[in-house]
């Protein structure tokens, strides 16, 4: 164990991975050892260093092209497009030019999209549970796998016209419109939930003895 976990710090101070370490017949990590390759590194050191600092670099980049883009309110393709670094944010803020100005509104129109798409796939999901829950519900009654057949006839269409409805909803109610929707949709589902355990709970300490 102490071992490994000697080996597991030469290869963080070396700036390596295990797997290379290991690739290259590290064994045994001896501060010796460690002291010679850091002194007079071998090509494949060189290499693997080389690669590593790349790899950072570009994660930098892209992490400040992130922040920038952030700072500006607009999409990192743009920030990428024009090479704009983190020092140029201020004199953009401070005098905004025409391209900035539409490619904010842009970013603007995407987040407003991409929130009412969240919302419509949460609304989809309310309706859809709640047409499963009625579906589940009667099938738990059947008798017969012809009744049940008939029951998936009934209610499989149903599932194909809540997710219609959803859509048609998404696209003429506004957003607060579709949260107050989902709230209910999900408050009358908790409260079906809570009947139906309660119902259960008489039944099975005889409490109710209707079917």
């Amino acid at each position: 164990m102490a071992r490994m976990g000697a080996l597991k710090r030469a290869a963080q101070q070396l700036g390596i991975s295990s797997t290379l370490r290991r690739q290259h017949g590290w064994k045994t990590a001896s501060p010796e050892r460690i002291r010679a390759v850091t002194d007079n590194p071998p090509d494949w050191l060189v290499e693997a260093r080389d690669r590593r600092d790349v790899k950072r670099a570009r994660q930098q980049r892209l992490r400040d092209r992130k922040d920038t883009a952030a700072r500006l309110g607009i999409q990192v393709r743009a920030v990428a497009e024009r090479d704009i670094r983190p020092e140029d944010v201020g004199d953009l803020l401070a005098a905004l030019p025409e391209w900035l100005i539409a490619e904010q509104l842009r970013r603007h129109a995407q987040v407003e999209r991409e929130a009412k798409d969240r919302l419509g796939r949460e609304l989809t999901d309310a309706l859809v549970l709640s047409v499963h829950d009625a579906w589940f519900q009667q099938l738990k009654r059947a008798t017969s796998h012809a009744e049940v057949d008939a029951i998936d006839a009934q209610w499989a269409p149903e599932v194909q016209r809540v997710k219609a409805e959803a859509r048609q909803m998404v696209d003429e109610l506004s957003p607060e419109q579709l949260r107050a929707r989902i709230d209910r949709d999900r408050d009358a589902a908790n409260q079906a939930g809570v009947y139906r355990a309660a119902q259960l709970a008489r039944r099975a300490f005889g409490g109710d003895s209707g079917g």
